[in-house]
């Protein structure tokens, strides 16, 4: 049984310790505040009932309350649901992440975060390109604002297929490519200069410093491929040309 007179640090300290049978307790002690509720959310042996509660609650109008019920593997997939839609945009991406939770709270969190997706700041879009996953991660490869895709650029979960996508479509605009271009990481592979290399919206000044790396074999093909720019085979044949 609880002890109904524990002050606030009392019950607080108390929170990690108490049978999962006696958390929901904790919701109707005369102490409990917010960081209560955060404490018990932490709990990973916490009773669906008493998490049913909480989100049935008054301390579900709280966004950090919220955030640990939606992210809660014990929280009823209807209720998770229900709260999905009051998450930040930042939060909508940490759950989305999280594979502990249904799949269902997962993919309703990502539908909810790229129906937002166009209407974030500038800077907001920035950060998300550098955390981002799944389909965010996929929608933000057509971004046209090279801050944006610079901050894709130094995402862990972007792969070279997503570099190689945002490299070849029609409509990247030269920016862009100039960014791909002059990043550290990724115009240092090969399908990417070559990708690059093939782009007539390319930065002759940022693209042509890749013919001087690749082999001859490479070389040949780019001179016989018709959507390589006049001005690149130019360089290529001038290349060739020294070669021993």
């Amino acid at each position: 049984m609880l002890d109904r007179t524990l002050g606030e640090d009392e019950l607080f300290g108390r929170i990690g310790s108490l049978p999962p049978p006696e958390l929901e307790a904790v919701l109707d002690h005369p102490s409990a505040s917010e960081r209560h509720i955060l404490k018990l959310l932490t709990r990973g042996d916490a009773p669906e009932g008493t998490l049913q509660r909480i989100a049935r609650s008054q301390w579900a109008r709280s966004s950090r309350v919220q955030f640990g019920l939606v992210n809660h593997p014990s929280t009823p997939p209807g209720e998770a649901m229900n709260l999905v839609k009051f998450l930040s945009w930042r939060d909508l991406n940490l759950t989305l992440q999280n594979f502990r939770i249904a799949s269902e709270v997962r993919h309703q969190a990502e539908a909810v975060l790229l129906q937002r997706l166009p209407s974030l700041a500038l800077g907001e879009k920035v950060t998300l390109a550098r955390l981002a996953a799944g389909q965010a991660l996929k929608s933000l490869r057509t971004e046209k604002d090279p801050r944006v895709v610079k901050g894709l650029l130094e995402n862990g979960r972007l792969v070279e297929e997503d570099v190689l996508f945002l490299v070849n479509q029609p409509r990247t605009p030269q920016p862009v490519l100039e960014t791909v271009a002059r990043d550290p990481k990724w115009s240092c592979r090969k399908e990417v200069r070559l990708a690059l290399l093939r782009n007539p919206s390319a930065p002759l000044s940022a693209v042509l410093p890749f013919i001087t790396a690749l082999n001859l074999v490479d070389l040949r093909n780019l001179l016989t491929d018709a959507k390589v720019p006049l001005a690149v085979r130019r360089m290529i044949r001038t290349r060739m040309g020294k070669e021993p």
